[in-house]
């Protein structure tokens, strides 16, 4: 990779850094002031999923400021461009979209179709009141299924 593609590439990333760190520093203080408003109960709920949802999206945040200080300090070691499983070099066409990008176009497709096996449709249920509806549903037609059954003599 040419100095002048790694400048070039340094300078993106310091720009997406500083972009994150503004948004996250406004998020920040979105949430503080959402948190010392005085509402009425009935939107309380509302604060709650605007609280979660602006905690969510300064975590993102926040992870990709790591990608790119990690990307930034592997650019000052000689290690950047350089897929961390397969160890051959990212095409400069994929770090120009994703600058802080740490694996080749098909290791990251590997990568996150493993992802994606691991995920349950189960893991995604987070509501535990609705669970215990489902499983007493669930019980409730074991239950009538075992009951109109035919019986048989052994």
């Amino acid at each position: 990779m040419s100095v002048k593609a790694l400048l070039k590439l340094r300078e993106t990333l310091i720009h997406r850094r500083q972009d994150i760190f503004e948004q996250v520093a406004h998020l920040e203080s979105e949430s503080k002031a959402l948190g010392q408003r005085v509402i009425e109960p009935i939107e309380e709920a509302q604060k709650e999923d605007l609280t979660r949802i602006i905690n969510r999206l300064v975590e993102r945040g926040k992870e990709a400021i790591k990608e790119i200080n990690l990307a930034l300090e592997k650019m000052s070691t000689g290690t950047y461009g350089l897929c961390e499983l397969c160890g051959k070099s990212i095409p400069l066409k994929r770090l120009e979209v994703l600058p802080a990008t740490r694996l080749c176009r098909k290791c990251a497709h590997e990568y996150e179709e493993a992802q994606e096996l691991r995920k349950h449709p189960k893991d995604e249920i987070v509501d535990t009141k609705l669970l215990n509806e489902y499983r007493n549903l669930i019980d409730e037609d074991v239950q009538l299924k075992t009951l109109s059954l035919p019986m048989t003599k052994a």
